[in-house]
């Protein structure tokens, strides 16, 4: 099957136009239909969340035309409840959905300011990629988070990050590393661009179950898991 990996800031274009070269999954990174908010100490930043289910996300399932999505929504609950919604959704709408549970606090990523930790647990959806979950951000890198969606029949995982130039290729490493762990295959795409004064390097690659890469760019052939 073909996935398609959109970085850039302009998610519309970059589903419309992979959807058209035929990727049947498309996915996004971290924050996948806002700006970096977390960049700096600017609570402005909060005006960009989205009542659930996010209306982009809704938009993204409509431009994708019968392809599966992977994307991250920052959403609000209500006053002062924030979180980052990772969703896994089929032509008919979302399928399965967490909240980023690792939310990190260092210059650059001052992500405790803008969003809480989930506390729902993950879910396993069936996907053309087989049984499939989804990480995004620091839950990457995670090994409990992996745990948690083998233990729940996950054959693949899709994540979806923000790392800039030095810490993306430690994420690609440590993403390979845990397919290997469990044996599972593994997708993940970077945000690219600039992004409130943060530059991003986008990317992607897909990792099969002995964590070897199989392809990377913005369209991969992967067999379903």
């Amino acid at each position: 099957m073909r996935i398609g990996l959109v970085s850039g800031l302009d998610w519309r274009d970059g589903i419309a136009r992979l959807r058209a070269a035929g990727a049947e999954l498309i996915c996004l990174p971290l924050l996948s239909f806002a700006p970096w908010v977390a960049a700096k100490r600017d609570r402005a930043g909060l005006e960009h969340a989205e009542r659930p289910p996010s209306p982009s996300l809704l938009e993204a399932i409509e431009l994708a035309d019968g392809a599966w999505i992977s994307a991250s929504a920052y959403e609000s609950e209500g006053e002062g409840v924030f979180y980052v919604s990772s969703y896994i959704a089929g032509p008919d709408g979302p399928v399965s959905r967490y909240r980023q549970a690792a939310v990190v606090a260092e210059p650059g990523r001052y992500e405790q300011m803008f969003w809480s930790p989930g506390h729902e647990g993950n879910e396993v959806a069936a996907s053309p990629l087989g049984p499939t979950g989804s990480l995004v951000g620091s839950d990457v890198r995670s090994a409990p988070a992996w745990e948690e969606l083998v233990s729940a029949g996950a054959r693949a995982v899709v994540c979806g990050v923000a790392e800039d130039a030095e810490s993306w290729p430690q994420t690609m490493t440590a993403v390979a590393g845990l397919a290997a762990l469990h044996s599972v295959i593994a997708v993940i795409v970077n945000r690219g661009g600039r992004s409130n004064d943060v530059e991003f390097p986008g990317g992607g690659a897909a990792f099969d179950r002995h964590g070897a890469e199989i392809g990377t760019g913005e369209l991969i052939e992967v067999a379903p898991g």
